[in-house]
């Protein structure tokens, strides 16, 4: 059992029992989704990407140019709503895997995958960083 990630096509073909927590805007969790200041930087800043820039996707030059990642970390950080929730999900997870799931795919940079760090590392959340893969998939473990 663990604190673990998936994007939101992956929803419907978790395993019985799964217990999710949708972390986009809008969907219940807004505290553990990017303040809307930073998600609209970042959705503006996809929308400068020029191929060949030296980034493989839009997402992935967003991410950097908008400091994403220590930007994103500052705000949970700063947020005891968000740090109680992340704590509550960590100590669930114990007994029951427990999916964060928002919408970018396993190749791109996402918040959840913060989330999951910054739960091991101020809870000592049990966590599994590998991508979710539905049975009988190929890449399964």
């Amino acid at each position: 059992m663990a604190l673990r990630q998936t994007y939101l096509s992956m929803k419907s073909k978790l395993p019985p029992g799964a217990e999710t927590v949708l972390v986009m805007r809008g969907r219940g969790n807004d505290d553990l989704a990017p303040a809307e200041e930073l998600f609209h930087e970042f959705s503006e800043l996809k929308g400068e990407f020029v191929p060949g820039c030296g980034y493989p996707s839009p997402i992935h030059y967003a991410w950097e140019k908008s400091d994403y990642e220590r930007r994103f970390r500052a705000q949970i950080r700063a947020n005891p709503r968000a740090l109680a929730h992340l704590k509550e999900l960590a100590e669930r997870a114990t007994t029951r895997d427990i999916f964060l799931i928002c919408y970018e795919g396993e190749d791109k940079p996402c918040h959840r995958h913060l989330l999951l760090e910054i739960a091991q590392e101020e809870f000592g959340a049990l966590v599994d960083p590998r991508p979710f893969r539905p049975a009988g998939d190929p890449k399964s473990p």
